[in-house]
């Protein structure tokens, strides 16, 4: 199936939860299949209203006010974002950069079959896999594998085979 495709499935509704719940993850590490499903959510929106309307049930809307209340009250003081919240930024070819805390602290969003070239670390370096696989030195990590490599270490090339999403945090 395509990317396309399996965008449309997706956004239709026509996968199974298991199915659906896969290209969920797979899109946090794809921006393409991601930017697809955007791009279809957009232009099926309008239709929602053809399908007429239904009579909510009594109480709906105090349930959604008391639960808006309850999710502000539990972040009240706290900084929270969705992976496709914040600025997602060109870094190499297939791979953008998105700046998360602080300076140290960055996501990398990585292409299918996108290569991080060999370069050497001034700072330790803590890579986790969020979604995907992250091939370094002939090992596949793949989701909530962790990899370090201390400073003044280089390391080959990296890459990922079917996209990938990492966390960065750079330490001294």
């Amino acid at each position: 199936m395509t990317r396309d495709e399996l965008a449309l499935e997706f956004v239709m509704g026509a996968l199974s939860p298991l199915e659906r719940e896969a290209v969920a993850q797979d899109r946090l590490s794809d921006p393409k299949l991601d930017e697809a499903i955007r791009t279809l959510e957009g232009s099926l929106a309008p239709m929602t209203g053809l399908a007429g309307t239904l009579t909510p049930s009594a109480g709906l809307f105090d349930r959604i006010a008391g639960a808006i209340a309850e999710e502000r009250a539990a972040l009240a003081g706290k900084t929270a974002a969705a992976c496709e919240e914040g600025e997602w930024q060109p870094f190499l070819p297939g791979i953008e950069i998105k700046s998360l805390w602080n300076q140290g602290t960055v996501m990398l969003r990585c292409e299918p079959g996108s290569v991080l070239p060999a370069h050497p670390h001034a700072q330790t370096e803590h890579v986790v896999v969020i979604s995907g696989d992250f091939v370094v030195g002939g090992r596949t990590f793949r989701t909530g594998d962790w990899h370090s490599s201390p400073a003044g270490n280089d390391h080959g090339e990296a890459r990922t085979e079917g996209g990938c999403l990492l966390l960065i945090q750079y330490a001294a």
